[in-house]
């Protein structure tokens, strides 16, 4: 990325690394390459685990997604299958670099690109927040009747922003939450400055 794209910023290098190398960009690849179904396991957790994110996959669109907008929760073990098969392949290879991308870079086509990288919602809600001088208290995560349950709440401007999201997983979770608040924080931002707007114009 830094060969292909040499004109941009550090900061947004840094975010097409961690859009397209993180555990769900990998896992999506392992299943929609079919690689899943060759894991030896005797968990029945994984195995329900595995099931469900399967037919979800099947469910999501054909069209590549670039952002963060699945509820999906991907196991580990689904990014680890591309990670155990490009370590594989240097060794093989004899540690040949070249060898390795001709080789797992069609599993994770197509390819995240400056144009479609978003940022994970909780890292950007953090940096709005730090940016519009809000304060982001520590969100709370909890369990109800088997699901983990987040919180997250956010003081601007003398008023209280809070979502609470549950899921499957409390990653999910609070990442859902992260984006609720974000959207209110944006659109409560885009209304304020209409109003400055129409009080400058008359």
């Amino acid at each position: 990325m830094y060969n292909k794209y040499p004109g941009l910023s550090p900061g947004l290098l840094t975010d097409l690394r961690s859009a397209s190398v993180n555990n769900d960009c990998y896992a999506r690849s392992a299943i929609e390459a079919d690689l899943h179904k060759h894991i030896l396991h005797a968990s029945l957790e994984l195995h329900r685990d595995i099931v469900v994110t399967t037919k979800d996959v099947e469910k999501l669109s054909s069209e590549p997604t670039f952002g963060w907008e699945t509820r999906t929760y991907f196991p580990k073990v689904l990014g680890d299958i591309i990670e155990s098969l490009a370590g594989t392949i240097v060794v093989d290879s004899g540690f040949n670099k070249e060898t390795v991308f001709r080789s797992i870079m069609p599993l994770l086509e197509p390819l995240i690109t400056p144009d479609t990288v978003q940022i994970h919602p909780i890292r950007e809600l953090q940096e709005y927040c730090r940016k519009q001088h809000f304060i982001m208290e520590k969100p709370l995560v909890s369990k109800n009747n088997g699901l983990a349950c987040a919180t997250v709440r956010v003081l601007a401007n003398g008023n209280v922003y809070e979502k609470t999201c549950q899921a499957d997983h409390k990653k999910t979770a609070k990442m859902l939450a992260c984006k609720e608040v974000l959207t209110s924080l944006k659109n409560n931002n885009s209304r304020n400055k209409l109003m400055t707007s129409y009080f400058l114009l008359i």
